[in-house]
């Protein structure tokens, strides 16, 4: 079995969040999502836009498409959206501790 072929089977972690009685379901980035964001020189707007992406269902699929993104800033809560990304940010940045050489 190739690299690639183990690699496929891993699943992504998916993190519920429950902001003010709605619950979200956040999924981990893939690489290739991480490689689409790149190109967003503001690093608060690539952050939105990574968590908007990475909004999934409960079994990781997702449920997002990115036109739609100027439609969820304006109806999320500044209060809800801190809680998001925070969320998001735990999920998919590891610390230097978690990190080996």
């Amino acid at each position: 079995m190739s690299y690639l072929d183990t690699l496929k089977t891993l699943k992504f972690k998916v993190s519920k969040v429950t902001v003010e009685g709605a619950d979200f379901y956040l999924r981990e980035l893939s690489g290739k999502a991480r490689l689409d964001f790149e190109g967003e020189k503001d690093l608060q707007l690539r952050v939105l836009k990574m968590m908007h992406a990475s909004l999934c269902d409960a079994d990781g699929n997702l449920t997002e498409r990115p036109e739609d993104f100027d439609a969820f800033m304006e109806s999320v809560p500044n209060k809800a959206l801190l809680q998001l990304v925070n969320a998001f940010s735990a999920l998919n940045i590891s610390g230097e501790t978690h990190l080996k050489n």
